[in-house]
């Protein structure tokens, strides 16, 4: 997540998005004075802030005025590939809780996709937050349901909207260089790990986000960005 005072603008860091490339990409550009929380040693001035605040608790803190002065950007992306990308974090994690632990001991590989949801389903009743975990972000750029950012840029047209962004803000930003990817070993479509069922789940707990950001399970993703008073695309 970035406040650039210098160049005016803000990211918002959705999860499971390439933000952790995109806010070390911007952080180089950043002045001494910006907000910029962790990005691989590029961070500053993030005290209260954590990679993911929420577009409503960044306008808390600079006031009202200065958030609408800014350029206020973020990355989405579709729900079900959200999950598979949290899976694979999760299968890459070093450290992990007894629970996750003993079924890789008995196996000698990591939970699989379908039991991973399963568990994330069970914690999601017993500790009593939903879904737990799961990557929706709908609530991160709204506020009571109206779109608080300028920009919702598409990780499925990642290159284009980025160029977009940087082409708003005047500034040459590098973003080759890409963190977090080497998890995700495996390579398939959602559409060959989501069964009915799982699909159900997914539809009812991003309810909002699809209704907003037009995904559909198994047809093609919606390529324009979103920007307030302009109605979701599809092509």
């Amino acid at each position: 997540m970035i406040v650039s005072h210098k160049h005016k603008f803000i990211f918002i860091h959705l999860g499971r998005t390439g933000g952790r490339s995109l806010t070390a990409a911007l952080a180089k550009a950043c002045g001494p004075k910006d907000i910029v929380t962790r990005a691989k040693g590029a961070e500053r001035n993030h005290t209260g802030y954590w990679r993911h605040t929420k577009a409503i608790e960044v306008r808390d803190r600079i006031g009202r005025d200065r958030y609408e002065e800014y350029f206020k950007f973020t990355i989405e992306r579709n729900p079900w590939d959200k999950i598979i990308s949290r899976y694979w974090s999760y299968v890459g994690q070093n450290r992990k809780p007894l629970y996750k632990k003993i079924p890789e001991y008995v196996t000698g590989k990591p939970l699989s996709f379908r039991t991973w949801f399963e568990l994330r389903l069970l914690q999601g009743r017993t500790i009593g937050f939903g879904h737990y975990k799961f990557p929706r972000h709908y609530d991160c750029y709204t506020d009571d349901g109206e779109i608080i950012v300028d920009f919702i840029g598409r990780h499925e047209n990642l290159d284009e909207h980025t160029a977009e962004i940087f082409d708003r803000l005047k500034l040459k930003v590098d973003v080759t260089k890409r963190y977090g990817t080497k998890r995700h070993k495996e390579r398939r479509s959602y559409t060959d790990l989501f069964d009915q069922r799982m699909n159900e789940v997914v539809e009812t707990h991003f309810e909002k986000d699809l209704a907003l950001l037009g995904y559909r399970f198994g047809e093609p993703p919606p390529l324009a960005a979103i920007e307030p008073g302009r109605q979701p695309q599809t092509g």
